[in-house]
C-alpha cells in the first residue's frame, strides 16, 4: 500500500512540476522574443535559427526557475490532496506524515542533483552557443567577444583588446592592450596604456601610452605618449556580460580559476567569485529546503483555499527568497560575510523555519 501511495503522490508531483516548468519556460521565451523581435525581423532570422536559439536556452531557463518550480509544485500537489481530503484519509489509515510526503522529498533530491549537473555540464556549453547564434548568425556582427575571469578580451574587426579591469559602467578601464592584426592574423601593431577614460561613445582618452609597430614579428618602431585619443567600441555591454561570466561558468571551472589566480585577484573580485562558487551548490539543493517550507503551508491552507491560495503563498515565499538572497549576496560581495555563509544563509534560514513548521505538524 505504501509503495502504491509513493508512486501515486510522486506521479502527481512530477505532473505539476513538469507543467509549471513548461509554463515558466514559455513565459521566459515569449518575454525574450518580444525583447528581441525587432532584431529578428531586421536581420531576417530564419525560423529554424530562432528555434535553435531558444532550444539551447532551455537549460538556462530550467536552472533559473528550478527552486520556484519545486515550491509551486509542492504547494499545489499537497493543497489539492488536502482539499480533496486525501491527506485526511491517509492519516485515518495510520499513514504518517513522512510516509505521505517522502516521495516528494526523494524526487526533489534527484531533481536537485540533475539541476546541479545541468549547471556543471550543459549550461556552460549551451550559453556559449546561444551567444554565438545571437551575435554572429542573427545580428551578423563580425566581432566576437570572450572573457575569462579577472581579465576581459574583446575582438572587434582586426583588433583584439585585452582589459585588466573594466569599471561597472564600462566607462573607465585600468590596464589595456590592443593588438592590431593583418589579414593573415599576424600582429602588426601593439598599443599598451595604463588607463583609459571614455570621452564619447566611441572615443577614449588613453594615458601613458606605448605604441609599437611590428614587421615579421619583430618590433621596429616604438612611440610613447603621455595621452592619446583612440576609437573603441562601446564597452558597457562588455562590462555587464563580464560581471555575469562567473555565474555562467561551471562549479569546477570557477573553482580551478579561483585556486589558480587567488593571489592576483583583488579582494572585491575574489569575494564575488567565492559567493558565486558556493551559490552553484546552494541554489540547486535549495529545492529540498523549499519542500520543507511548502508542505506546512499547503497542509494548513489547502483545505480552505486550494490552488489559488497556494499560488499566492508561493509567490510571497519566492519574493522573500529573492530579497534575502540579494541581501546576503551583497554582504558577501562587500566582504562582510565569507562566501559560504553568503551563499547558504538563506537556505539555512528557510531550512530552520521550514523544519520547525514541519515538525509542529501532527506526525
Amino acid at each position: 500500500m505504501i509503495k502504491i501511495l509513493d508512486r501515486y503522490i510522486g506521479i502527481e508531483f512530477l505532473k505539476h512540476f513538469l507543467f509549471i516548468m513548461t509554463v515558466f519556460s514559455i513565459f521566459f521565451i515569449i518575454s525574450d522574443f518580444f525583447a528581441h523581435a525587432d532584431t529578428f525581423l531586421k536581420q531576417h532570422a530564419s525560423f529554424l535559427l530562432i528555434l535553435s536559439y531558444y532550444g539551447l536556452s532551455l537549460p538556462w531557463y530550467f536552472y533559473q526557475t528550478f527552486l520556484f518550480t519545486i515550491l509551486f509544485a509542492t504547494l499545489i500537489t499537497i493543497a489539492i490532496f488536502s482539499k480533496n481530503n486525501e491527506i485526511m484519509a491517509m492519516r485515518v489509515h495510520g499513514i504518517s506524515l513522512w510516509a505521505t510526503v517522502r516521495s516528494i522529498f526523494l524526487l526533489t533530491a534527484i531533481l536537485s542533483i540533475l539541476t546541479f549537473f545541468n549547471s556543471e555540464f550543459l549550461i556552460p556549453v549551451t550559453q556559449k552557443k546561444t551567444s554565438t547564434i545571437y551575435t554572429i548568425r542573427i545580428k551578423k556582427e563580425k566581432k566576437s567577444e570572450f572573457y575569462f575571469g579577472e581579465r576581459k578580451w574583446l575582438r572587434w574587426g582586426n583588433k583584439i583588446y585585452n582589459f585588466q579591469r573594466i569599471g561597472s559602467e564600462g566607462k573607465v578601464i585600468k590596464g589595456i592592450t590592443i593588438f592590431i592584426m593583418d589579414r593573415k592574423f599576424y600582429v602588426i601593431e601593439r598599443i599598451d596604456a595604463q588607463n583609459a577614460k571614455q570621452l564619447t561613445p566611441k572615443k577614449w582618452l588613453l594615458t601613458h601610452v606605448i605604441w609599437r609597430t611590428f614587421e615579421k614579428g619583430k618590433p621596429i618602431v616604438t612611440f610613447k605618449y603621455p595621452k592619446r585619443v583612440f576609437k573603441f567600441p562601446n564597452l558597457s555591454k562588455v562590462s555587464e556580460e563580464a560581471e555575469n561570466q562567473p555565474k555562467q561558468m561551471s562549479f569546477t571551472r570557477l573553482k580551478e580559476f579561483i585556486q589558480k589566480n587567488q593571489k592576483t585577484l583583488n579582494k572585491k573580485t575574489l569575494n564575488r567569485y567565492m559567493v558565486d562558487l558556493y551559490a552553484k551548490v546552494a541554489y540547486p539543493f535549495g529545492g529540498i529546503i523549499m519542500v520543507f517550507v511548502a508542505i506546512p503551508f499547503a497542509l494548513k491552507m489547502g483545505r480552505w483555499g486550494g490552488v489559488s491560495v497556494s499560488i499566492g503563498i508561493a509567490i510571497g515565499i519566492g519574493i522573500l527568497y529573492i530579497i534575502l538572497t540579494s541581501l546576503f549576496d551583497y554582504l558577501g560581495y562587500a566582504g562582510l560575510l565569507n562566501g559560504f555563509l553568503a551563499a547558504w544563509s538563506v537556505n539555512i534560514i528557510f531550512l530552520l523555519g521550514g523544519s520547525v513548521a514541519f515538525l509542529s505538524l501532527p506526525q
